[in-house]
């Protein structure tokens, strides 16, 4: 039997990509899963709203969340900034402080992300000292440490996750694999740099099953925990491997684009501490998740 059966378990920022896997695989374990978003959900707010966050805790009273709500951009512009402090960083202040006081409280699933390592050597572990390169992911190292900091003073039972690129059916288009697929089934060329940089990339079920194993697990608190594969593939290949899966040819521009400013060109996990304490691995092959991914966006 789930320990989530006939929990209340709280998802904020319900409506992403991981948000909506989430969601789907947490209804057929529980009846009693609430979300939080700024759209289309059961309680619609900010999470940088205090009061807000407040308001829900203590009326839901979860025994389970999942805070997935951030400000994803990836630029360094000042705006930027204080867009991602405020939801990312106080977001989670307001996460954590509502769920303090909470009684019978088990876990909180925090995400980070593998970008907080930035320009560290490969495969990147939880020992390193991070090196963020965006807004986005020194707010989330600022996250990350603060997750730690109120176990340490309050025990509040957090896990902080630290995924590499999850892809799977259902993405939004702006990323890079459900871009190239959509524009290869449409026949239109597709515009890329020179592809030379790594990346370690996570079918949505095996990061959905990482979490899930996080927030089952009665210790773990104030871990930081890298999930990924621990196989990094060239953008170049990953691009050329998905144009062979759908049979097109002469549509990826190679080299038609520049670099990003501060691009990191080797980006990958170590997931041996995950292995080891969630006793969780990577099930999903690459073939096999982009199959699953193409056959989708066929349809």
């Amino acid at each position: 039997m789930s320990v989530f059966k006939n929990k209340r378990i709280l998802i904020i920022g319900s409506n992403g990509f991981i948000g909506g896997h989430l969601c789907r695989r947490l209804s057929a374990l529980s009846d009693n899963v609430k979300t939080l978003d700024l759209t289309s959900s059961d309680y619609i707010g900010d999470v940088s709203d205090r009061k807000i966050v407040l308001d829900i805790f203590k009326e839901f009273n979860p025994e389970y969340v999942f805070h997935l709500a951030a400000f994803k951009e990836r630029t360094s512009t000042i705006e930027s900034f204080y867009d991602a402090i405020k939801i990312n960083l106080i977001g989670t202040l307001n996460v954590l402080s509502s769920a303090k006081n909470i009684s019978g409280l088990k876990k909180i699933i925090v995400m980070g992300t593998a970008e907080e390592y930035g320009f560290n050597l490969t495969p990147f572990y939880e020992g390193q000292r991070e090196n963020p390169v965006t807004a986005y992911s020194f707010s989330k190292v600022c996250s990350s440490y603060l997750c730690s900091l109120i176990n340490s003073i309050y025990g509040l039972p957090v896990v902080v996750l630290r995924p590499s690129i999850a892809y799977g059916p259902g993405q939004n288009v702006d990323m890079f694999i459900p871009s190239l697929i959509s524009n290869l089934i449409l026949d239109k060329n597709f515009d890329m740099t020179d592809g030379e940089q790594t990346r370690d990339f996570i079918y949505i079920d095996d990061l959905i099953a990482a979490m899930l194993k996080s927030a089952e697990n009665d210790g773990l608190n104030g871990e930081i925990i890298n999930i990924g594969t621990c196989e990094p593939i060239k953008i170049k290949e990953l691009a050329l491997k998905i144009e062979s899966m759908l049979n097109k040819k002469s549509l990826i521009k190679i080299g038609a684009r520049e670099y990003r400013n501060l691009e990191i060109m080797e980006y990958f996990v170590d997931n041996s501490k995950a292995k080891k304490i969630l006793n969780w691995k990577p099930e999903t092959s690459l073939d096999e998740g982009l199959r699953k991914t193409i056959d989708y966006y066929k349809r």
